[in-house]
């Protein structure tokens, strides 16, 4: 069984997309996965599964997701090796662990083109900085998300592909969920 994460963008904020963890885990299992585990509220969902292709993966539980709960949920799959390489790879490495609450992952659904990437190189070096690293835009804010100007770039659009943010506490929270499967 290879273990996976399923990362769901955009429900259960703002009051949209309301989803229970507890009806979102028995959609996963209705699907034949197994250890299906959730983690907080946000669409974190960690899974086994013999299926060796996330893009596959991402297709099923999107279509289960809009048939069971009547609207559309971008979901975007990495494995737990994928996983443990993006925490591996963080190109804003903190010496205070305080720190971390400013760091956030985004994944992205697809690698973007060279042209999309070339977007981004206004947003690599200010006080808040942003790396792409592969289908991974990693960003660290000098002081808040929230007081940040980049919170209002639409970096999915800017890159041309769907992408949903983690921080780094809950990244690292699901990772130690999946190493437990």
């Amino acid at each position: 069984m290879n273990t996976y994460i399923a990362w769901l963008r955009g429900i259960n904020v703002g009051g949209n997309k309301i989803i229970k963890m507890q009806e979102l885990k028995a959609m996963f299992e209705a699907l034949n996965y197994g250890n299906v585990r959730t983690y907080i509220q946000s669409g974190n969902v960690v899974f086994e599964s013999e299926a060796a292709a996330a893009p596959q993966l991402a297709g099923t539980i999107s279509q289960r997701l809009q048939e069971t709960f009547g609207f559309e949920v971008p979901v975007i799959i990495r494995s737990l090796e994928e996983l443990e390489a993006v925490i591996a790879g963080n190109p804003f490495p903190q010496e205070e662990p305080e720190a971390y609450k400013r760091l956030y992952v985004s994944f992205l659904e697809a690698e973007p083109a060279a042209e999309a990437m070339e977007k981004l190189r206004p947003y690599e070096d200010g006080a808040d900085k942003v790396r792409l690293i592969g289908r991974e835009l990693y960003a660290f804010y000098e002081v808040s998300v929230s007081a940040s100007p980049l919170f209002k770039v639409p970096f999915d659009k800017l890159l041309g592909t769907t992408l949903t943010a983690r921080n780094w506490n809950t990244l690292n929270k699901v990772a130690a969920l999946a190493r437990k499967l």
